[in-house]
């Protein structure tokens, strides 16, 4: 995977928000960092683990998830390159949660001890990944409402439309189109529904003219009528107004696609 410099989608991310200073940056840049390949399916952490580091994202995708009655999975998030997938491991004892690998990705472990020296030494990147943690707890916040009170398409939608400003927003969904290695397993799980509610959700979207969706590949057919759908509004993800105005005035709405669709057994 092609991911460039170790920590440069951290730092875009980061300065979206944050005005960092030519100090902060380097500090950023020099972090003592392990850089990893794993396999889907990876597991970085299960409940109860005691951490010592925390998880950057370089490529691929990160997922936080939760058993039900030791046996069914409840997906709360997902996390894209640029994102610390535990920050929260700084301050908390053990984890609660379990987090692994959607498809292969790259990650780099930080030590949690040289984070720590980095925060305490700079007022200013204490500050930003507050604000991190933060936004990271709103996205908690609106999934609780997208599984409580949404009808299953709706979710769905709404998941896409997140994915697809996270994505932009590190330069890695141009066009409205990205890759999303998930099953139909992953994307049930993520929504609260059953595999095969989950395969009609995805059609449905297709019929409509919403979405072209593949086994791994997602591009956005009318973005406008998507976010209807998912009755999505970006104001949780905290982006800055001149990002936002750039991630979503390019895009237009095209017809369906006339390619036959995919059979049922990819979604």
């Amino acid at each position: 995977m092609e991911i460039g410099r170790p920590c440069s989608r951290l730092l875009r991310r980061l300065e979206q928000l944050n005005n960092l200073s030519g100090e902060d940056r380097q500090r950023i840049a020099e972090l003592p960092l392990t850089v990893i390949n794993v396999g889907s399916n990876h597991q970085v952490a299960r409940p109860g683990d005691v951490p010592s580091r925390c998880t950057l994202v370089l490529g691929g995708f990160l997922c936080s998830s939760k058993l039900v009655n030791g046996a069914r999975r409840q997906i709360t998030s997902f996390f894209v390159p640029g994102d610390i997938a535990d920050l929260h491991a700084l301050q908390m004892p053990s984890f609660d949660h379990g987090l692994s690998a959607l498809g292969p990705a790259v990650l780099a472990f930080l030590p949690h001890s040289a984070f720590s020296r980095v925060l305490d030494a700079s007022p200013g990147l204490a500050r930003a990944f507050w604000r991190e943690s933060l936004i990271q707890a709103a996205i908690y916040r609106e999934w609780v409402v997208n599984l409580g009170r949404r009808e299953a398409i709706a979710r769905v939608a709404h998941v896409v439309c997140e994915l697809t400003l996270r994505l932009q927003a590190v330069e890695l969904a141009r066009d409205f189109c990205f890759s999303m290695p998930w099953t139909q397993m992953d994307l049930a799980d993520a929504c609260g529904i059953s595999n095969v509610h989950a395969n009609r959700v995805v059609q449905e979207l297709r019929r409509l003219g919403l979405v072209e969706w593949d086994a791994r590949q997602i591009r956005i057919r009318n973005w406008s009528a998507l976010v209807r759908l998912a009755d999505f509004s970006d104001e949780y993800l905290q982006f800055p107004a001149g990002l936002k105005d750039g991630l979503t005035t390019s895009q237009h709405s095209t017809p369906p696609s006339t390619a036959p669709a995919e059979p049922d057994h990819i979604y």
